[in-house]
């Protein structure tokens, strides 16, 4: 088989990207061709057919009128839609397989792959498909406003970074998607969690066209730590959605150190508020970190915090966490409980109550006596329900499900 792997960025950026190449792993392993298609970067690690690649263009670093020009692109980019049918020309892959293509790529590579008869597969990483601001936020508070279509709510509450412009855009692009079915051409999506299948159906995607795929975890390569760890863990972008004002409001006073591992627009903001509460030394911000260095911060760990204020998806730190051995404290919305099961795999606690998170951070990292079995169980589940040869299954018959019916 022939798969391409469509996103806006070839390098590892986030959560969605280590899950597209890591898909694209398993099916190289097992004998099928795999390319993909992205914008052009610095940092790609996809560059056997750059020379297709469109440029990246950053809005954000783009002054005056030239901002202006670019942001339409942002909506819907014909060079893309060209550039993706040389691509097509060239490579000839039998099946697509898209991630995160809006604000980059566009839905002009959906228009190409329909002119193509290409049947396509979509991973769902947010809640972009129902909110043009993909988070499905109200200026920081969780948001449904625009289910069944009201994207011009966007608009009027102006969500995207409380911008008009911004969420004039995201708004534009949401209907421009609807109303001219750009998203028609995909045969499957797929989600990582059964809250955004659901969320999906409730919108009214039809049940035959989005399939539930957990994402996975190689627990071959990590060898697990259980029962150990001299510091609570945060892992992921410093960002308002991320619940990290209410995680260092619930660790004060508890002589619990916390590590941050991340980078984001939120760093300063939150370095200054561990250091206005005489925390420096107990709250690290550790930056960046990826493979060796970042398995090392799992490994040190006690248990991880994952403390959002969206409805997250399907993170791939608690897979991360759970095959490393550690217990997980996670708050109650979107698919982590799905996840982390109370009293099994770690803890749950209402979304921004800084008083329960508090007690639940104080009752793991007193009983220390749990860690280990928590830690053990965990690392089962990583082993039972989130291995890649079941997530390669699974999509391996997706794949051929969408290309009988072609």
């Amino acid at each position: 088989m022939k798969i391409c792997y469509l996103n806006n960025h070839l390098y590892l950026r986030s959560g969605a990207e280590r899950v597209m190449f890591t898909e694209a792993a398993l099916m190289r392993q097992a004998g099928h061709e795999v390319s993909f298609f992205g914008c052009r970067g610095p940092d790609d690690l996809a560059r056997e057919h750059a020379a297709f690649y469109p440029p990246r263009v950053v809005i954000e670093r783009l002054q005056g009128l030239g901002k202006w020009r670019h942001a339409f692109r942002v909506v819907y980019n014909p060079a893309v839609g060209r550039a993706f049918r040389r691509f097509l020309d060239a490579v000839r892959p039998e099946i697509l397989h898209a991630h995160n293509i809006y604000g980059g790529l566009t839905t002009a590579v959906l228009d190409a792959a329909r002119d193509a008869g290409l049947p396509v597969v979509l991973t769902a990483h947010d809640y972009k498909l129902v909110c043009p601001s993909y988070l499905a936020l109200d200026h920081g508070r969780v948001c449904t406003a625009c289910k069944g279509g009201r994207f011009y709510r966007c608009l009027l509450k102006r969500c995207h970074k409380s911008s008009l412009a911004a969420s004039a855009l995201y708004t534009a692009e949401a209907y421009l998607a609807a109303w001219g079915r750009k998203y028609a051409v995909v045969r499957r999506f797929i989600c990582p969690s059964r809250f955004l299948r659901q969320t999906f159906l409730d919108n009214g995607r039809a049940p035959e066209r989005v399939a539930y795929v957990p994402n996975h975890v190689a627990t071959d390569s990590i060898r697990p730590s259980f029962g150990e760890g001299s510091y609570a863990l945060f892992v992921g972008r410093l960002s308002l959605e991320k619940g990290l004002t209410t995680l260092l409001r619930a660790t004060e006073g508890l002589g619990i150190p916390l590590r941050i591992v991340g980078e984001g627009p939120l760093r300063g903001g939150l370095e200054d508020q561990a250091v206005r509460n005489g925390r420096r030394g107990q709250v690290v911000f550790a930056g960046y970190r990826a493979g060796g260095d970042l398995a090392r911060e799992y490994r040190d760990a006690a248990f991880l915090v994952i403390p959002s204020e969206w409805y997250e998806n399907a993170p791939m730190v608690v897979l991360e966490a759970f095959a490393h051995g550690k217990p997980v404290i996670g708050a109650a919305m979107g698919g982590i409980p799905e996840l982390v099961e109370p009293g099994k795999t770690g803890l749950l606690f209402p979304p921004g109550d800084v008083e329960a998170l508090r007690q639940a951070l104080a009752s793991l990292w007193q009983n220390r006596a749990s860690w280990g079995a928590l830690g053990a169980a965990a690392r089962r589940r990583a082993e039972e329900e989130f291995t890649p040869d079941r997530h390669r299954k699974q999509l391996l018959a997706i794949y051929e499900d969408c290309l009988r019916c072609g």
